[in-house]
């Protein structure tokens, strides 16, 4: 069997058998769901004054995958079955594009791999921004909520002005969902809600500050001055060790520079013959791939380990 075929084999087929498995759960998923829908829709009247079983039910039809897209700002119905075709697109198109270039299975197939991982790490990458640019909002709703109350306003009136001057538009648009909602559906269904939009453990202990404050009856500006301070004193913190952080990572850099130099200086002095093996061989071309590999999970690692989280 040639390289074609066996190329075909080892990605064509796979993903041929992944998308047609795909559009089979997403047929039984979408057939379950409208059954579900049609049952609870018999007896509307009690799903509206039974919360608990409406809960449950929103409970149950979120999975991990859901809940990250969501947390990225993917909250359409396909967005799993889109994001999960993306994986597969990305894998398959740069492990065919590795294998013209190289001619070689196992950079093809690695590629495959690695590539098919890309869109879950550009999720990451918006929640991490969406909650950066959302606990920063928070902190300044914080501030001017407990600004206003100690200055003998309502915290009704206060949240109001706090959030429609919000800067940040994510923050506002978060916080909108409580302002119009929690009238009809209750403040703790309104907060649940805006907890399938962000992901952020400070808005949490928001949550649970509001509520054992409101619940007691009493008066908890004092309650908000000390979680203000607090994530005041977690966001120095944040930045010092961001800052330490850097050196860590320039020093990385600095060596994998070196490295490149080194490598130029060789095959210079050797008249070409690196370059000649391990990019005018396949054998080279394998081993130039692996080492490439290597060095970007060793950046990949130092970059996990040097963010702490606070």
């Amino acid at each position: 069997m040639n390289d074609s075929g066996i190329f075909f084999i080892i990605t064509i087929i796979p993903v041929v058998l992944i998308a047609s498995a795909l559009l089979v759960y997403q047929y039984f998923l979408t057939a379950k769901r409208n059954k579900i829908i049609k049952l609870f829709n018999l007896n509307s009247d009690s799903i509206i004054d039974d919360n608990k079983h409406t809960h449950i039910l929103e409970k149950d039809d979120s999975t991990w995958l859901t809940k990250q897209l969501a947390f990225a700002g993917f909250a359409m119905q396909n967005a799993t079955t889109i994001f999960i075709s993306s994986c597969l697109g990305f894998g398959f198109g740069f492990g065919f594009l590795f294998f013209i270039l190289t001619g070689s299975i196992v950079i093809s197939s690695v590629s495959f791999i690695i590539f098919s991982c890309l869109p879950y790490l550009l999720i990451k990458q918006l929640i991490s921004k969406r909650q950066n640019e959302f606990n920063n909002g928070l902190k300044n709703i914080i501030d001017k909520v407990t600004s206003m109350m100690r200055s003998g306003v309502g915290f009704e009136h206060a949240m109001y002005k706090s959030i429609t001057t919000a800067k940040s538009e994510f923050t506002r648009k978060t916080f909108n969902i409580y302002l119009s909602e929690k009238d009809i559906i209750g403040e703790d269904r309104a907060f649940l809600k805006m907890f399938k939009v962000v992901e952020s453990k400070e808005f949490r202990i928001f949550y649970l500050v509001l509520s054992i404050g409101k619940n007691s009856g009493g008066k908890f500006s004092n309650t908000l001055e000390k979680l203000r301070k607090t994530l005041h004193s977690q966001h120095e913190i944040t930045q010092e060790i961001i800052s330490s952080t850097k050196e860590i990572k320039i020093g990385s850099y600095m060596i994998i520079g070196l490295v490149i130099f080194i490598y130029q200086m060789l095959n210079s002095s050797l008249q070409g013959v690196l370059n000649e093996h391990f990019f005018g061989s396949q054998e080279g071309q394998i081993q130039m791939f692996f080492i490439v590999l290597w060095v970007a999970l060793g950046i990949l690692i130092n970059s996990l380990v040097s963010k702490i989280k606070v």
